[in-house]
């Protein structure tokens, strides 16, 4: 742990400086924190109206919702502030793992540890994808160890923070005995009771709101092509369930490699057949890219972080910023993945057969 302190330093320093520059920045996810936090702390569900446009997951996340927004009343602290002081702890989680993943790797964990990615949508932004990724990294150190039970809770608790870690939940599944793939139900299913009891709220309500959940739709990829043929919401959902059932059954049947590897093929499944999409995925890539030593990732990383702080520049000049550049800049990204995810397909047959 000594080697990597001034890494960890260096990390916190540029964490707090982005904490400090978006301190007072206001956006969807700021009021859907605040907006949660009330109901929560208030005795109200959030199930199904807003949960299912403002906290699309299971029963989890939201109480760090209502802790934080609890303390900013007694502190006068901006609540996503507080929310981002809370995350540092799982980006150095995180960093930790991408230094045991990587075989001790001290410039690979650098990298990671302050790149620009990780660090605008987790501490500019203040997205919480970092939980769950953290939880799944440390899940990999885990399984190595043999330790089944421990990380099937800590899958089970990525789930319950934010449903779509679920999609890669099978490649574990297929390196342990089955006699203990109950645990990985333990965590959702223990909250889910916990918050129908203590907030009056219906298993169904909650149910539906994780089968509804469309994501933004029509800016990504398939997902724009789709929205030029039908804007039915019912159109959506159907594909929503093919491309589910797609990744599971390409889950099962992807040739049985590393684990890492296996994850990152999947995310890169995702990237492409998503119908939705949220700046916040592009987290999920990262530690996958330079942990899985792909090839040329710098070819991949920076189209990623361009679109990024386009994105991100939005936001502060919208004048000067149209959505529509915006969209071109997301379908320039996804034809970059789907590229990318080819070429390393292509490499991968060929070093297969030699």
């Amino acid at each position: 742990m000594k080697k990597l302190l001034p890494i960890f330093i260096i990390t916190i320093l540029l964490y707090l400086g982005m904490i400090y520059i978006s301190a007072s920045l206001s956006n969807y996810d700021v009021q859907s924190c605040k907006i949660i936090g009330e109901l929560t702390l208030s005795g109200k569900s959030v199930y199904p109206t807003p949960a299912n446009i403002r906290n699309p997951y299971l029963p989890l996340f939201l109480y760090l919702e209502a802790g934080t927004l609890f303390l900013s009343n007694i502190t006068s602290i901006p609540q996503m502030v507080l929310m981002k002081f809370f995350y540092i702890f799982f980006h150095l989680l995180s960093v930790y793992c991408a230094y045991i993943l990587s075989k001790k790797n001290r410039k690979v964990t650098l990298f990671y540890a302050i790149n620009p990615i990780s660090l605008l949508i987790t501490a500019y932004h203040g997205q919480f994808d970092i939980m769950p990724l953290s939880l799944i990294l440390f899940s990999i150190i885990l399984i190595q160890k043999k330790r089944y039970p421990l990380l099937l809770i800590l899958l089970g608790c990525a789930v319950t923070l934010k449903t779509w870690p679920i999609l890669f939940i099978v490649p574990f599944l297929r390196r342990i005995q089955k006699k203990y793939w109950y645990i990985l139900l333990i965590p959702p299913t223990f909250f889910v009771i916990f918050y129908s009891f203590l907030f009056h709220s219906s298993l169904l309500s909650i149910a539906r709101v994780l089968l509804t959940y469309q994501g933004v739709s029509g800016i990504w990829g398939l997902g724009m092509a789709l929205s030029f043929m039908s804007s039915s919401k019912l159109f959506l959902f159907i594909y929503k369930l093919f491309f589910v059932f797609g990744l599971l059954l390409f889950s099962i049947k992807q040739k049985k490699t590393t684990l890492i590897e296996e994850v990152s093929r999947l995310i890169l499944f995702f990237f492409i057949f998503t119908p939705g999409f949220g700046l916040q995925w592009f987290l999920w890539l990262v530690p996958f890219l330079f942990i899985s030593k792909k090839p040329y990732i710098f070819s991949l990383f920076i189209p990623l972080f361009i679109t990024i702080c386009i994105a991100y520049a939005s936001w502060i000049f919208p004048q000067a910023i149209k959505t529509s550049s915006v969209s071109l800049v997301l379908m320039s990204t996804f034809f970059f993945i789907f590229l990318y995810t080819l070429y390393v397909e292509v490499i991968s047959r060929r070093n297969e057969h030699r």
